[in-house]
């Protein structure tokens, strides 16, 4: 690794950073209003939709020189070496990428990886709030290496189905686990977006629960060229976020497209009362156990392709085994998590009849290896559907 400036910032500040533990506010004094890091694992076949990003985030707004907010990117192109840059503008408009750090080749889906630049940002960045843009491929709450398919879609979506599974990011085949991209999370972030796919599964929602006031991700997949970086900035850079108006943008890009395009999913959750939901869900898990194994599975809104039956509506599939008024106590409680949701009809060639905005995977005896996977979860332990 060589750092190219802010050498002696970065000294002075980690003393500032990581010995004033004692203090209730550990961002009271921060020289910077808000700090958002895009960080693009895309050192594989995302790689060129990863420019064609960057060339789209540096025509929308960026801050200026001057500013108390900051854009930092992690980028890792396919082929280079990562580089760690704070994108600004001059008063004339011409966007600069400052360099922050050059780093030589490491693997970006690395969790080590992931953490040395959160505190690196943290550090030369100190800030009253900081949100985090995950970008690249993604499958969920699966285990490493559990995906295993010959079927290939080439690059179009954020998950070509290949021959290995992705929780997130993918770098000559590693890959963090959920579990994994929580450790490697330093400190709590306002918000957290997923431009990756599969992130939208309450598996993944309650493990980040501590590390994010608000999540937005998708329970399906993604299309390659994600979120529309030209706008995307303008409302994430409010005073205060404007989250409903990121995941609009989102949704009004897909829904003006035609054909297999013409696709997306995407939600807002708000992590402060998931802890109740598990709750509400664990009574009708435990009450309502033997349902589960019966349940006719066509009746449940899924959200995968290719027979990769890991991703089913959350609601859709409470719906199913609890009695009415425990479901619409779900359902009360349920709106309090996703605050927000949009859907197209169509994801490619699944159908979305129902969209309670959230996935999650469905106990299957048939495999007991994913199911003792499974029971580690946060998630499961708070509400036990897997015993």
């Amino acid at each position: 690794m060589r750092i190219i400036r802010y050498v002696i910032v970065f000294s002075l500040l980690s003393m500032a950073a990581f010995f004033t533990s004692c203090e209730k506010d550990p961002f009271k004094g921060a020289e910077f209003r808000k700090v958002i890091l895009l960080y693009m694992a895309a050192n594989n076949n995302l790689s060129s939709f990863a420019e064609y990003n960057i060339s789209a985030l540096k025509e929308g707004f960026i801050p200026e020189k001057s500013s108390k907010d900051i854009l930092v990117v992690y980028l890792h192109l396919a082929g280079k070496d990562p580089k760690l840059v704070r994108l600004y503008k001059e008063s004339d408009g011409v966007v600069i990428e400052d360099i922050v750090a050059n780093y030589t080749d490491q693997n970006s889906a690395n969790g080590d990886v992931l953490k040395a630049v959160l505190n690196k940002v943290h550090v030369i960045f100190p800030a009253r709030e900081y949100g985090l843009i995950l970008w690249s491929h993604a499958t969920g709450w699966l285990p490493q290496g559990y995906f295993n398919t010959s079927v290939t879609q080439g690059a179009l979506y954020k998950d070509p189905y290949r021959d290995i599974v992705k929780s997130f990011g993918e770098d000559r085949g590693v890959e963090m686990e959920v579990k994994e991209l929580k450790s490697s999370l330093p400190f709590k972030f306002s918000f957290i977006l997923f431009d990756c796919c599969f992130m939208g599964g309450i598996e993944t929602i309650y493990e980040l629960k501590d590390k994010a006031e608000y999540i937005i991700a998708s329970p399906t997949e993604i299309l390659a060229y994600g979120f529309p970086y030209k706008e995307l900035m303008t409302p994430l850079f409010e005073s205060k976020s404007n989250l409903e108006e990121a995941c609009q943008l989102f949704y009004d890009y897909y829904n003006a497209q035609s054909g297999v395009h013409q696709s997306a999913t995407i939600s807002l959750y708000k992590t402060a009362q998931i802890g109740e939901l598990a709750a509400a869900s664990g009574a009708i898990f435990n009450k309502h156990r033997g349902k589960i194994s019966s349940l006719n599975m066509s009746k449940i809104q899924p959200y995968f392709r290719l027979n990769k039956r890991w991703f089913w509506d959350l609601g859709d599939l409470m719906k199913e085994i609890a009695e009415p008024a425990e479901y619409e106590n779900f359902n009360t409680i349920l709106s309090k998590v996703v605050i927000g949701k949009w859907n197209t009809p169509y994801f490619i060639d699944l159908k979305i009849n129902r969209y309670s905005g959230v996935s999650t995977y469905i106990q299957n005896p048939a495999n007991s290896f994913l199911d003792t996977f499974y029971k580690g979860f946060d998630w499961n332990v708070a509400s036990e559907m897997i015993k």
